[in-house]
């Protein structure tokens, strides 16, 4: 801090006494000063009144050198303290020392002016008044006073004892200097007047210091609460130079050497706020008695500290203009509110925009679009299975899936659209001003192919897709909350059709989504109810023409609504996690059937049953099935999953080591809908599996499409290679069945041979299977 700062605020500062003694040493000399030139002018007045009164001069020689010698030795005595001050100040008793010289000073002057007649004896008042400025301690005070008594009696006493000569005054009787009675009562008189003012003015300059000494007290205070205060508080004048700064202002800003004559306060404001904080200046300059303001100060290094605060100021003439600044630092607080306000309105992982936010960008984007007469577009999207990697992989990968998914969401649109994760695996979309419903689609396209790309986390390689719904305003209404009612409405629906891809909005759909929501319920119920059952669809040997697995189909006999197949319903238990006890009671209810045909003499088979994506993930899998299998004593072999290939490439690693425990059991693996993933022959030969299923799709136009007759040989042929059953499913003609056993596929399955029936009929369907000498087609209708 510069020199004149440290001044302006540390002068006076700590316990100091009502004046220092080198101040009080200044102060008497000018008195004297003063006192010497009264006389002189008295002295004067005196000496011409005489001369106009016709009186002769009535000092002698003598007197006059006295008094002339007299004043030359007060003078000298007073130019020493005077501009000897600091040094005498040092000196040891200095300031007993010039009283007792006016003491007798005063003495001599009184003996020159008439002795024990003369006018001059009050002026030993005036010293012991002196005294009691000069010393502290009423002892002391009093016996200077007392001292000046002495020196006065000193006087009397020689002039009685003619010891020091008479010397004549006008108006006085020459005999009073030898009238004891007379001596005596004036020199009483000018002891007790003495004592008095020693007393008093003792008295009074206690009242005076103790007065000091609180306020100094005060003072120290505030200086120490300034100084040590949080708030950053500095002065200026009105120039705009810093007089002061506190310890925090000088932290905060960084010049612990100094502000220096060439920092101004305008160059501690951000120029962006500094018109604010120099308005404030300007109108206590101008009488204001505060004035309140906010703004950002820029410390040593160029960073900002945002401040409010208030400059208050007492403006009494141009060399009294100091303006004081008090501010506060905001800046913790500011960025606090700000984060709030960031996580009030975004999603704390992905640091997208939350729910609330969303409704408010979809307003704005709904004007716009009003005004511009263009469409504005809500997408709503659904992450397909994402609970099972969440749950596999743990919620440490999938947070980070999220997120990943949230900046390929950003990536594929553009930066005045709003991309949103409405919580879970949920997200939405809007799209501002868009010309044409084929605009969203294309969107839409374009984040299907940017989820179709695998997402490497932490060494796992997952597969994600997202099933996505559509919904326009104005077409689908202006509500902000209906568009992205509708919009969640065509996402299930796309959801219905097989995920992965995307739906805009229709009328009818509203109605199934709330049909969605019955079913949920209703679901909840039909276990509880016993209203669901299996139905069993062989697969034979493509050769034998024997069955050798019932695949075990679930169905739904709904109270209002008859006999549901699994597409209506299997989706929603799945997003509700139903599947879990829906599938439990599916294999169990396998289980037992089973062993009930083999109880009754039929043939040995597997009974074959769907494994979905959540229960492979399901904890303690392998534990469950040991268990099941031990209650219900079937061995392993007559039990086969059928999991689809999409399902087991979402996580391959982990289908490895789950698939594997499975097999440990002695249970038969089927990788179902094989073809429709993206496995290749390096992972098929880790997986322990028994069986590939080829996809219906590429069976269906086997006959007709060269295509999809390679593509099926190819299968087969790697199958065959890997030494693993191939299965057709989907078989419905003739011509694919021996298409098929010409490209030497092992089984087959579809109503070629069979339609699923109730476990009432497959006994029946057993024994005509067993019976038959060669395949042929089971009629069960």
């Amino acid at each position: 801090m510069s020199n004149t700062t440290g001044e302006f605020f540390e002068h006076g500062a700590g316990d100091s006494p009502l004046l220092a003694k080198v101040e009080r040493y200044l102060l008497l000399a000018k008195a004297r000063w003063l006192f010497l030139a009264l006389i002189g002018l008295y002295g004067s007045a005196a000496a011409l009144g005489f001369y106009l009164a016709g009186y002769e001069w009535f000092l002698s020689p003598p007197q006059a050198l006295g008094l002339l010698l007299g004043m030359v030795w007060v003078i000298s005595y007073n130019a020493v303290y005077q501009h000897h001050s600091e040094r005498m100040a040092r000196l040891p008793f200095s300031d007993v020392l010039q009283v007792v010289l006016d003491y007798f000073s005063v003495s001599f002057f009184i003996h020159l002016s008439g002795g024990s007649a003369s006018w001059f004896w009050p002026v030993y008042i005036i010293i012991t008044f002196e005294a009691a400025i000069l010393i502290e301690g009423r002892v002391r005070v009093v016996n200077l006073g007392l001292f000046g008594g002495i020196c006065y009696g000193l006087v009397l006493y020689g002039e009685y004892l003619d010891i020091i000569p008479n010397l004549a005054m006008p108006f006085i009787d020459p005999a009073l200097h030898h009238d004891k009675f007379y001596l005596v009562l004036m020199w009483m008189w000018v002891c007790l007047l003495n004592t008095i003012a020693a007393v008093v003015g003792d008295y009074l300059m206690n009242v005076l210091r103790g007065t000091y000494h609180r306020f100094q007290q005060t003072q120290n205070r505030l200086k120490q609460y300034i100084r040590q205060a949080n708030d950053l508080i500095f002065s200026i004048d009105a120039k705009g130079q810093i007089l002061y700064a506190n310890d925090s202002c000088i932290r905060a800003l960084g010049y612990s050497d100094g502000f220096g004559t060439e920092i101004k306060v305008a160059d501690i404001f951000d120029t962006g706020l500094r018109a604010k904080a120099l308005d404030a200046i300007e109108a206590v300059l101008n009488g204001a008695q505060a004035a309140e303001f906010d703004g950002r100060l820029v410390n040593r290094d160029g960073d900002m500290i945002d401040v409010e605060g208030s400059v208050t100021g007492n403006i009494q003439g141009e060399d009294a203009e100091i303006i004081w600044v008090s501010c506060r630092d905001v800046t913790l607080r500011k960025k606090a509110q700000e984060q709030l306000y960031f996580m009030a309105h975004h999603d704390i992982l992905t640091g997208l925009p939350n729910r609330l936010f969303f409704a408010d960008r979809l307003r704005q984007a709904q004007a716009l679009s009003e005004r511009m007469q263009h469409f504005c577009a809500v997408l709503y999207l659904d992450l397909d299975r994402f609970k099972i990697i969440n749950d596999t992989l743990g919620h440490a990968v999938g947070d980070k899936l999220l997120k990943e998914v949230g900046q390929r969401l950003k990536n594929s649109v553009r930066v005045v659209d709003t991309v949103s994760r409405l919580g879970g695996d949920e997200f939405a979309i809007v799209l501002v001003n868009i010309k044409q419903v084929a605009d969203a689609e294309h969107v839409a396209e374009k984040i299907l192919k940017a989820m179709a790309q695998p997402i490497i986390i932490d060494d796992h390689e997952v597969y994600i897709s997202t099933s996505i719904g559509i919904s326009l305003a104005p077409n689908h209404g202006k509500d902000p909350v209906l568009l992205l009612k509708k919009a969640d409405a065509a996402m299930y629906r796309a959801k219905a059709q097989g995920r992965n891809g995307f739906q805009i909005y229709e009328p009818n759909l509203q109605e199934g989504h709330e049909q969605r929501i019955e079913m949920e319920t209703g679901l909840r119920k039909a276990l509880e109810r016993n209203e669901f059952m299996i139905y069993y669809q062989p697969k034979i040997n493509a050769v034998s023409g024997q069955i050798t697995a019932m695949e075990a189909l679930i169905r739904w006999q709904h109270p209002t609504q008859g006999i549901l197949s699994p597409a209506d319903f299997i989706p929603v238990a799945e997003e509700t996690g139903l599947i879990i006890p829906v599938g439990e009671w599916v294999i169990r209810q396998a289980c037992r059937d089973n062993l009930d045909w083999q109880a009754k003499g039929l043939p040995k088979i597997r009974v074959a049953v769907n494994l979905s994506g959540y229960q492979l993930h399901q904890k303690n899998l392998k534990e469950f099935i040991a268990r099941l299998l031990d209650e219900e004593g079937m061995a392993g072999e007559y039990l086969e999953f059928e999991i689809a290939e999409t399902v087991i490439m979402q996580n391959p690693e982990f289908a490895i080591s789950i698939l594997t425990k499975l097999k440990e059991l002695g249970v038969h693996i089927s990788i179902d809908g094989f073809g429709s993933g993206y496995s290749s022959l390096a992972e098929l030969k880790r997986f322990s599996i028994n069986t590939l299923k080829i996809d219906k799709t590429f069976v269906r136009d086997i006959e007709i499409s060269s295509t999809d007759a390679a593509i099926a040989n190819a299968i087969i042929t790697m199958g065959n290679s890997l030494n693993v059953n191939v299965v057709a499913e989907g078989v419905e003609t003739e011509g694919q069945f021996n298409l098929l056993k010409e490209q030497r596929c092992d089984e087959v399955q579809g109503y070629l041979f069979s339609r699923p029936v109730p476990a009432a009929k497959v006994e029946d369907l057993l024994r005509q299977a067993a019976s038959l000498p060669q395949r042929q087609v089971v009629d069960m209708d």
